[in-house]
């Protein structure tokens, strides 16, 4: 997505069920373009109505679940270049997340209309990647994408907030034996540097902060799908000791260049999970993976390249559409998407995407013994 196409106004309708329904939804999105889309349009009818006026995402409010997970099916598979929402109370969306497909990207009543905003942008943007046809072809075969394991995504959706409860953070991941122990074995690895172990998950969470907390979480769900033996020619292994390579480079870059610890922070997060589509395409496809790892070899060019020569895409864009699906801030996933593109090379102003491509091409530089291309 293009900076002239982020800065554009998105245009939603409202499909809601009240007038006072209505009202709430269009309050809380004065950026965007709206319009009141009738209750009484449903099935083709609304499909059609949606494709006439080019509407970028609808958005619905009604307590009438079956009517409405009915027409999310409709939409998903009639009308995919038009993103879905749904606007429900935490409590209330287990109906839409189970939905067969991929689920509409829910915006909870208690959550500020500053949240809803970026869920909106997000979604908008992996939405482009869904609908290209050569991804419409990958993606039911991604068995293990779809979704973050409840534990996992309840960690991830606390930590957003910047007045998370350390404590209730600490719960989650105590009530999960497996995540427990994956998140203390990556706190306490080499590659982070902490002066001293950590024991507990409360100090984990304290010293290690969100933002890092949050993708050491990700990153322990997707590197669990990795096995040596599954992909011949990819080594989890490697990979792992490349990602963590890449976020204490972006890290590093990030201090010397002076900026905010918010951007440290991002950079960080994106480096270590800006290879995490190599990891699902190895996991879900590895003999078709196989092949293009010996053939990027036999070619001695970027693995990116013959990726998009085979596939059409490369495993940057399927990182960048997985971290969408999984919630991440909108930076880190165009950063992800973006960190084999030379363009991030010339940027002169300090940027996010410019950190991980320079932290790329740095650690790849000095994994001279790595045989896996890049």
């Amino acid at each position: 997505m293009t900076a002239k196409e982020a800065a554009t106004p998105k245009r939603l309708c409202v499909w809601a069920e009240t007038p006072k329904q209505s009202h709430y939804v269009e309050t809380r999105l004065p950026e965007y373009r709206r319009s009141l889309m009738p209750v009484y349009f449903q099935g083709q009818e609304l499909v059609n109505v949606l494709r006439a006026n080019h509407i970028d995402g609808i958005v619905f409010y009604s307590e009438d679940v079956p009517l409405v997970k009915f027409t999310l099916n409709l939409l998903e598979n009639q009308c995919p270049s038009c993103t879905r929402f749904v606007v429900c109370a935490q409590r209330d969306d287990g109906p839409y997340r189970s939905l067969e497909g991929f689920p509409p990207t829910i915006l909870h009543e208690e959550e500020s209309p500053a949240t809803w905003a970026g869920r909106i942008e997000r979604a908008t943007l992996v939405n482009r990647w869904l609908i290209r046809p050569e991804f419409r072809m990958l993606l039911p075969r991604l068995h293990s994408i779809p979704s973050l394991p409840e534990s996992h995504r309840r960690v991830v959706e606390v930590l957003q907030d910047p007045q998370f409860d350390l404590e209730q953070v600490a719960r989650i991941v105590s009530q999960d034996v497996g995540l427990t122990a994956k998140l203390l074995k990556l706190v306490n690895s080499a590659a982070l540097g902490l002066a001293q172990p950590i024991h507990s998950i409360p100090d984990a969470v304290a010293l290690v902060g969100a933002a890092r907390l949050q993708s050491l979480v990700m990153s322990a769900w997707a590197f669990s799908f990795a096995d040596e033996k599954m992909c011949r020619g990819f080594s989890p292994a490697a990979e792992w000791n490349h990602a963590l390579a890449v976020a204490q480079a972006a890290e590093n870059l990030a201090r010397e260049q002076r900026a905010d610890p918010t951007l440290m922070e991002s950079a960080f997060v994106a480096g270590i999970l800006h290879d995490v589509g190599k990891v699902m395409l190895a996991a879900n496809s590895p003999d078709a993976y196989a092949g293009i790892l010996a053939l990027a070899r036999k070619q001695s060019q970027p693995l990116w390249r013959t990726e998009t020569q085979v596939l059409g895409y490369s495993h940057a864009e399927v990182g960048g559409c997985l971290l969408g699906l999984w919630g991440l801030d909108l930076v880190i996933v165009e950063a992800v998407s973006r960190h084999h593109q030379p363009e991030s090379a010339f940027l002169e102003e300090l940027s996010l995407d410019k950190l991980v491509f320079d932290a790329n091409r740095q650690a790849s530089a000095g994994e001279t013994t790595s045989s896996q291309p890049n």
